[in-house]
């Protein structure tokens, strides 16, 4: 109860300052008081916007997929080290075969009526999204291993998700910080899910092209690749969130709406804004899926909670599982699961309250709705693999080691030992979900 409390205060407060600070950036006059004036109290580093040189950008992908390929060789040697009867190429390739990266392989071997569970009616993998094993066939054209195609679809785009990213925190950051905070998400102890059969390199690559986009008030690009993102998870079509921010803000469509200026708002609603409802199309693209195969499109619900005990729950009751857990299961799960849940989970919502009034809204938005989302279950497993993709809280890090010089080598060897730690137990099939 505490603890549902004590993440509510936080979360709810985060929001109420966040709307606060969208509805002063969009033209709407707020009292003048001590706590506004707090509130909305801009406490940026403003630096000169530095457009990255395409020899910058080509070197970020280049070291990004070098950073996978050093990860897979040091993956190599733990397979070889602590697992018995691995020969060959197969053998190596079946260690990436656990947990979600069956499904995943499932999809793209034959879509999702190649596989059903053992009572022949169940089509579980309908809980999975499409896209990443799409794009895993794509490549299997060409290295003719889904294995080996899934390996590599989450090396490129994982590159090509921190050339985008160094791009978009170039805009309103140095380009230290903005390298800083792509090493930061790169060591972050579960990103090791960047370089699995797992489709969050897929998320990260669209979530980071939309947020690119929307910073840069392309709004044609923020409808498509915000539909590629809702098409790779269901916390994509939350990117309409951080849109529908700067979008406001950027056209000051509340001044406009206050001085009556309705055909402007129109205007710019049909021109720029409609766009962003482009993103319903990937999650319409998934439920469609769903009724095809079943004839329900709210199918996966089911399977969630019927094979993974996933159910909807208030983000504060989620929270609140992961403390009793932690104090009534075992050690190991405690080390595999709880104990680094816990620890992302602080981590974000104290990287989230740090960027408040030192970063745009849109990011702060995106980084609060995101995280409700993610918590929004009654039972959270996967708590540090979904926050390696709450692209918001590696900028504001990255701007508080910016700020405290003395804080970067603690956190990159930190986090390094714990990638380290977490991607063996990985690979020798230890609860790392």
């Amino acid at each position: 109860m505490i603890v549902s409390i004590l993440s509510s205060v936080i979360v709810w407060c985060a929001v109420i300052v966040i709307l606060m600070r969208v509805l002063s950036s969009s033209g709407l006059a707020l009292p003048k008081n001590k706590f506004t004036d707090a509130v909305l109290a801009d406490k940026r580093i403003l630096y000169d916007s530095q457009e990255p040189t395409v020899k910058e950008i080509a070197f970020v992908f280049g070291a990004a997929f070098l950073f996978r390929i050093i990860v897979f060789i040091f993956s190599l040697c733990v397979i070889y080290m602590f697992n018995d009867n691995v020969n060959g190429f197969d053998g190596i390739m079946e260690q990436y075969m656990k947990w979600d990266a069956n499904n995943y392989y499932r999809i793209a071997m034959g879509g999702y009526t190649y596989h059903t569970e053992s009572n022949g009616a169940d089509y579980t993998t309908l809980a999975f999204f499409p896209l990443y094993p799409w794009i895993m066939k794509i490549f299997n054209i060409v290295f003719r291993d889904m294995r080996l195609s899934g390996l590599i679809t989450s090396f490129t785009l994982y590159s090509a998700a921190c050339c985008y990213l160094f791009k978009l925190f170039s805009i309103d950051y140095n380009k230290s910080t903005a390298l800083r905070a792509i090493i930061y998400m790169s060591v972050f102890p579960h990103a090791l899910f960047f370089g699995t059969i797992m489709n969050e390199s897929m998320l990260l690559f669209t979530s980071a092209a939309t947020l690119y986009y929307i910073r840069k008030h392309k709004w044609h690009l923020v409808g498509i690749f915000g539909a590629a993102a809702a098409l790779s998870r269901m916390v994509g079509i939350m990117l309409a969130i951080p849109a529908a921010v700067e979008w406001l803000e950027h056209y000051k469509i509340l001044e406009k709406l206050k001085n009556k200026n309705i055909k402007e708002v129109w205007r710019l609603f049909y021109s720029k804004g409609l766009w962003i409802f482009l993103m319903l199309l990937g999650t319409g693209i998934y439920l469609f899926c769903n009724w095809k195969v079943t004839g329900d499109p709210f199918k996966f619900l089911e399977y969630q909670r019927k094979y993974w005990n996933h159910g909807s729950a208030y983000f504060g009751t989620g929270i609140s599982s992961l403390f009793d857990n932690l104090m009534s299961g075992s050690a190991e799960r405690a080390v595999e699961i709880w104990i680094p849940s816990i620890v992302s989970i602080i981590l974000v919502l104290a990287c989230n309250v740090y960027g408040l009034r030192k970063s745009r809204n849109m990011y702060s938005a995106y980084l609060i709705v995101y995280f409700i989302l993610n918590m929004s279950v009654d039972y959270i497993i996967s708590a540090p693999r979904y926050m390696t993709c709450a692209i918001p809280a590696f900028l504001f890090l990255s701007d508080f080691s910016e700020r405290h010089k003395w804080t970067e080598p603690l956190i990159t060897a930190s986090m390094a030992v714990g990638l380290g730690v977490y991607l063996a137990g990985y690979l020798c099939w230890k609860q790392i979900l």
